[in-house]
């Protein structure tokens, strides 16, 4: 015999809402709290109510969902384009809702960048107000007008995804990003792994010391060291916003101190440098370098034996992720399973780059 279908009346009846505010919670319309359609959602799971989603997005308003992210191109083609083509692929995997994704880019490098992303949010929030539904953002500061802005967002129940920073009492859902003081340690493990028994100096370049995910990554391998290895030294560099200028400072440190022995960038786009001043003061085969991410140019690097290791922190998955995510959200229902979502986070060397090779 066929079980009998569950109906919007068998979840009023088991949560003890009315069936108008069941009926408002399973089609997301406006007038329920985020905690009541929840709940109510959990126990039409409970009972195993089905619906035909697309159909329901069909039927319903527009969903309104903007993604503000670093560009793609320029400086933002070492990291930032596969977090773009993660969002893209999650984007088009989801064509049939009914759903308008609006996107916006800022500069990679420096102040100018914060400042246009702050300008693009206030826009967004200014112009769209209660009408925008869901933002995927990346924070690139991690200053307090960031995070009052954010939380403006919040407190028009717009559904809040971050990326790589987070601002945990913005009233976001949730943010995507591996554990960056772990990112950190786990490039330390490996380099003490091989350097263990000698002493000398660790070059860092440390990345922007305004981005809260780059400072914990330097803190974590630092902290790895002073547990394990005190012996070792650090010399850290600071960020230039400006490729060239970081590669020079690099050369200079790279000839005038023969006790470098390692050398870890934090972030995709120093790693070039790095490379290119390893080659320019000859000593690509005797310092042991840890690069971040991975590119046509890191890959080439590896190949070269200038890079001993790359650092790969999942870029595409945290674009893929973070959109999926608010569409989950915003037309189920489905909250996300936590707060602070990890991906994974791999070391890549010679042999095992086979593998990762249809990420770059």
């Amino acid at each position: 015999m066929e079980a009998r279908k569950i109906t919007l009346k068998d979840i009023a009846q088991a949560s003890g809402y009315s069936l108008v505010t069941v009926h408002r919670a399973m089609n997301n319309k406006e007038g329920v709290s985020k905690a009541v359609r929840q709940e109510i959602l959990s126990v039409a799971d409970r009972l195993g109510y089905t619906t035909n989603y697309v159909a329901s997005a069909l039927k319903r308003r527009q969903v309104n969902l903007a993604v503000v992210l670093p560009e793609p191109e320029g400086d933002g083609k070492y990291y930032f384009q596969y977090v773009w083509k993660g969002c893209h692929v999650a984007r088009d995997n989801v064509a049939g809702y009914n759903l308008n994704v609006m996107e916006y880019t800022f500069p990679v490098i420096g102040y100018s960048g914060s400042r246009e992303q702050l300008e693009i949010l206030k826009k967004l929030y200014e112009e769209w107000g209660s009408q925008l539904d869901g933002l995927l953002t990346m924070p690139s500061i991690g200053s307090t007008q960031m995070q009052c802005l954010l939380s403006q967002f919040a407190g028009r129940s717009i559904s809040v995804v971050l990326i790589d920073n987070d601002f945990r009492d913005c009233g976001r859902l949730c943010c995507i990003s591996p554990n960056d003081v772990y990112t950190g340690r786990l490039a330390a493990e490996l380099m003490d792994l091989v350097l263990k028994g000698r002493q000398g100096t660790i070059l860092v370049a440390q990345g922007d010391e305004h981005s809260p995910s780059h400072k914990m990554n330097t803190e974590g391998f630092a902290s790895y060291f002073e547990e394990h290895n005190a012996d070792i030294r650090m010399r850290y560099l600071q960020d230039l916003s400006n490729p060239e200028k970081i590669q020079m400072q690099m050369l200079q440190y790279l000839r005038e101190d023969p006790d470098i022995i390692g050398a870890y960038s934090t972030r995709a786009r120093d790693t070039i440098p790095l490379c290119k001043a390893l080659t320019g003061s000859g000593r690509e085969n005797e310092v042991f370098a840890v690069g971040s991410d991975l590119f046509p140019e890191s890959a080439q690097m590896l190949s070269d034996g200038i890079l001993k290791a790359i650092i790969y922190k999942n870029p595409y998955q945290k674009g893929y992720l973070g959109f999926n995510i608010l569409f989950e959200e915003l037309i189920k229902g489905a909250a996300p399973k936590a707060e602070a979502v990890s991906v994974p986070i791999s070391i890549i060397l010679q042999n095992n780059i086979q593998f990762f090779k249809e990420f770059i």
